[in-house]
């Protein structure tokens, strides 16, 4: 075919045909360039944020498994610790599952001032009839456990002190329950001070002595952080024992028990 002949004969479909194109590709910039803009613009952003969270995360699956792992060692060393480092809370006093707290408080201590005191009496022995308990029972959870701990230490000390001789067991005092501080820290381990005097009416303070050390190295500690033994009154025949207790308890732990 004469492309002469051809262009003669469709010049004005050919030149409304390109005119046409070149008008759809002007439009199609005008129209996409933002949008491919944008686009460009979020992907930018994602790419950001992956690097962003790859470079925030610090630990893979495999190392939180691990991570808690070792925080529940490091918890399962706490419990050891604290059962080496305090006086051992004897299941007696301890505030027994699905069993109100002061419940058991009033029915513990009641019991235990019948036996106690009644066990003493019959080695002819006098003991402090309140026990140094308060006059109003304590309400809360964790203050009616350190007085039960404060108990089972008490009762522990009444029958080691007869047992070698004792004649007297008196002034026994619960005292508020204070943290430990070392410095401007304070430690998460709640202390109730007890104290107690052991009078020995002719008989040696020694025996006792030697069996409160004796239940310190077999792991039983009474938590003794103080003994006097006082000068003897010759007219009596007596000597006297002064000793102060320290009983811990960790709160978060008790909480979590409640």
């Amino acid at each position: 075919m004469n492309i002469d002949v051809f262009w003669q004969a469709n010049r004005k479909f050919i030149i409304g045909l390109f005119g046409g194109m070149i008008a759809f590709f002007i439009a199609l910039s005008i129209v996409a360039g933002p949008a491919t803009d944008r686009f460009a613009a979020a992907e930018r952003s994602v790419n950001k944020t992956k690097r962003s969270n790859s470079s925030t995360s610090q630990y893979s699956v495999s190392q939180v498994r691990e991570l808690e792992q070792t925080l529940a060692q490091l918890d399962a060393d706490v419990d050891a610790l604290t059962t080496a480092a305090l006086p051992p809370f004897r299941k007696r006093f301890q505030i027994p599952m699905g069993v109100a707290a002061a419940s058991h408080y009033i029915a513990l201590t009641g019991e235990l001032r019948d036996e106690l005191i009644g066990w003493a009496l019959r080695h002819n022995v006098h003991v402090d009839e309140s026990l140094g308990l308060p006059s109003v029972s304590p309400s809360q959870p964790l203050a009616i456990e350190q007085h039960l701990r404060a108990l089972d230490v008490i009762d522990r000390v009444v029958h080691l002190a007869i047992d070698n001789g004792a004649s007297e067991i008196d002034k026994i005092r619960i005292s508020q329950q204070r943290r430990v501080r070392s410095g401007r820290r304070s430690s998460p381990l709640l202390i109730t001070p007890l104290s107690l005097e052991i009078t020995f009416q002719r008989v040696s303070v020694t025996p006792f002595l030697r069996t409160i050390m004796l239940e310190q190295q077999k792991g039983n500690s009474l938590g003794v952080v103080s003994l006097e033994v006082l000068p003897p009154n010759q007219k009596k025949g007596e000597q006297r024992i002064v000793i102060e207790f320290e009983i811990g308890v960790f709160p978060q732990a008790t909480q979590e028990l409640e």
